[in-house]
C-alpha cells in the first residue's frame, strides 16, 4: 500500500511521517499540486537500499544463499544430513529406474525452496 501525503503535511506533521517512515519501513510519496514530489524514507530504509544497491554480484549471492540456509537449516550438520538423504535417495531412485532431467530436477528445487 503507497503511503501518500500532501507537501503541508511534511511541515506540519513531521513527527507523524517519522513515525510512520520507521514503522513500516516503507517509502511515503509526498505530493505537490497533486503530482509526485519526494519521497521520505526512513535513515535505515535508505542505507539498506544504498547497501544492497553496493553489493557485488558475489556479494549478492552469497547473501540469498545465507538467507535461504538459515531459513531451512539451524546447523551445518543438518544441511549435511539432508543433503546425503537426498543423494542416497536419488541414487535408489536410479537403481530403480525412476528418473528425472536436470531441469525438472532444478526447477522442483527452485519451487521447494523458493528460488524463483
Amino acid at each position: 500500500m503507497a503511503l501518500i501525503r500532501p507537501s503541508a503535511d511534511l511541515r506540519n506533521n513531521y513527527n507523524e511521517i517519522s513515525r510512520i517512515c520507521h514503522e513500516t519501513k516503507e517509502p511515503m510519496y509526498i505530493t505537490r499540486n497533486g503530482a509526485n514530489d519526494l519521497v521520505v524514507l526512513s535513515d535505515e530504509t535508505y542505507e539498506e537500499i544504498v547497501k544492497k544497491s553496493e553489493e557485488t554480484e558475489e556479494e549478492r549471492i552469497d547473501r540469498l544463499i545465507s538467507e535461504k540456509f538459515d531459513k531451512h537449516y539451524e546447523s551445518f550438520e543438518e544441511f549435511k544430513k539432508d543433503i546425503f538423504e537426498k543423494i542416497d535417495k536419488s541414487l535408489k531412485d536410479i537403481d530403480s529406474g525412476k528418473i528425472r532431467t536436470i531441469g525438472e530436477f532444478c526447477a522442483e528445487m527452485e519451487a521447494k525452496y523458493d528460488l524463483q
